[in-house]
């Protein structure tokens, strides 16, 4: 039983850091209506959503910390399962990785709870620029999902 396991969850895993990955494209940020705001690549790389000509301009900056939040479980699942399939036996190298993994996977889940706060932006209206973050916007269904999914990680 316990070399299936070890077979197992690996790749378990390696589910977990892959659907964390993918709920970037879900939407991210809703009002209080419920209507959503923007995606998580919008809220993570930046974009100019709204624009009228000259008069109004508002543009989205790219977020350090969303990005983190949802590619580096992916990512360092993959380093996990490489080094899974490279070495056979327990190992404290392999241990070190997988506490890294769980260290990864628990920055995610904080990480999604300060979505809107880490999201930044910037909006010129008829010249006069203003900058501030989407703090008082409501997760949508992305981050939530990033979360179970970073909680089952974990």
């Amino acid at each position: 039983m316990t070399r299936k396991l070890e077979k197992l969850l690996p790749i378990v895993i390696l589910l977990f850091g892959l659907l964390i990955l993918f709920t970037i494209f879900f939407d991210s940020l809703e009002n209080n209506n419920g209507e959503a705001i923007m995606s998580g690549t919008t809220a993570t790389f930046g974009g100019n959503p709204y624009q009228f000509g000259i008069y109004f301009d508002h543009v989205v900056h790219f977020s350090v910390y969303n990005f983190i939040a949802y590619l580096l479980p992916a990512f360092v699942t993959m380093l996990f399962i490489r080094m899974v399939i490279n070495t056979k036996k327990t190992s404290f190298p392999k241990q070190i990785l997988g506490l890294i993994l769980t260290f990864t996977f628990a920055l995610s889940l904080v990480l999604f709870f300060q979505l809107p706060a880490n999201t930044t932006h910037t909006t010129n209206i008829l010249g006069v620029e203003t900058n501030g973050n989407f703090g008082s916007l409501n997760l949508a269904i992305g981050p939530i999902l990033g979360y179970i999914f970073a909680i089952l990680g974990t």
